[in-house]
């Protein structure tokens, strides 16, 4: 555990100008957040913790990750359960226990390679794992309201740009394609079941304490940290919608709360900021915030990756009251500063 290192709560968590009864809301709310262990949504359990809900996580893992200071307060208040979003039987079990009154999804395949390398599992996991939780609400009580974490992965490659969210669905990818489905398959229960459910579709998330080295951002930054040059698998060029984890814990309690509170019955919503940024300029950002002077090396190996993705989060603004507070640069300096105190009491290993 980081013993001594200052909490640094990412971007403006808990920004709730815009829903005056957040707090009575979320106050002592049961709250499931499937793979709240993960990068994404532990960021998300804290910020439901900070509000005052009662949080439950599932989760494949042993146990939470000692990783950040976030995860002591999510350690101390949330009640950890450890099982696969595709048992059906115990998650009926924990909405009927607990009384779950909303439910994140967040559990899935998240890296492209792993999908890439085991699209069976990744299939089975995202998919059927998306159908088990709604099915399971369902059947214990249909009046449950449920965000589901879907990607800009799921448009697939589209001309025109940037996504709105009436463009089809049309992953071609195994980590794309996943997203499709379960996408699909949430609006499915919508307008088949009625179930309130709101679909959030976010850009490249990036913060402290994601740990995927696979990823540009982290990856960049412990290059820097050691004084190797980071490895692009791209010709560098690939853009990318950057949008900082606590700008998405607020878009993902933003969707809730309008769910909550009847604002919307359902609803598909874009996240990120609209303004894409290619490889090799994020990653010049990252060495200039740091003094490093490695230049990086271009692989140009990547396949199977969409050139270019961003967003277009009109209607998560207008009908929510959601838009990104902090810039790419801000992102990138407080996200340097996590690794930095994280690494100097940390030793990862090479993934």
């Amino acid at each position: 555990m980081m013993n001594g290192q200052k909490e640094t709560l990412p971007g403006k968590i808990g920004n709730r100008k815009n829903m005056t009864n957040a707090d009575t809301i979320w106050s002592n709310r049961p709250v499931l957040v499937t793979g709240g262990a993960g990068f994404i949504g532990s960021w998300l359990a804290h910020g439901l913790i900070k509000a005052r809900a009662n949080v439950f996580i599932l989760d494949i893992k042993k146990q939470l990750p000692e990783v950040g200071e976030h995860y002591e307060l999510v350690c101390n208040k949330a009640i950890y359960i450890k099982g696969d979003v595709r048992d059906e039987r115990k998650l009926k079990q924990i909405f009927s226990e607990h009384d779950i009154k909303t439910v994140f999804h967040l559990a899935a395949e998240a890296i492209v390679g792993n999908a890439i390398l085991n699209p069976s599992e990744a299939l089975d996991t995202n998919i059927r794992g998306t159908w088990t939780v709604l099915e399971a609400i369902r059947q214990t009580n249909s009046k449950t309201p449920v965000v589901i974490a879907s990607s800009d992965k799921a448009y697939g490659a589209h001309e025109t740009l940037p996504y709105a969210e009436d463009f089809p669905l049309v992953g071609k990818n195994p980590y794309d394609c996943t997203k499709s489905c379960a996408d699909l398959i949430a609006q499915m229960y919508v307008h088949t079941y009625d179930l309130p459910i709101a679909v959030t579709r976010c850009g490249n998330v990036y913060g402290g304490g994601d740990l995927n080295f696979s990823r540009l951002i982290p990856d960049t930054i412990r290059s820097s940290l050691e004084g190797r040059a980071v490895q692009i698998r791209s010709d560098g060029m690939y853009r990318r919608d950057y949008v900082f984890v606590g700008d998405i814990v607020d878009a993902y309690m933003f969707t809730a709360e309008a769910l909550i509170s009847g604002k919307i019955a359902n609803g598909v919503f874009n996240f990120g900021t609209g303004t894409p940024e290619c490889a090799l300029d994020v990653v010049s950002q990252i060495t200039r915030l740091m003094d490093a002077t490695l230049k990086p090396v271009v692989l140009g190996t990547a396949r199977y990756e969409i050139r270019d993705q961003y967003l277009d989060a009109t209607r998560a603004r207008e009908t929510l009251g959601w838009h990104p507070h902090v810039n790419l640069t801000d992102g990138l300096r407080e996200t340097i500063s996590w690794y930095k105190e994280f690494f100097a009491q940390n030793k990862v290993e090479q993934v």
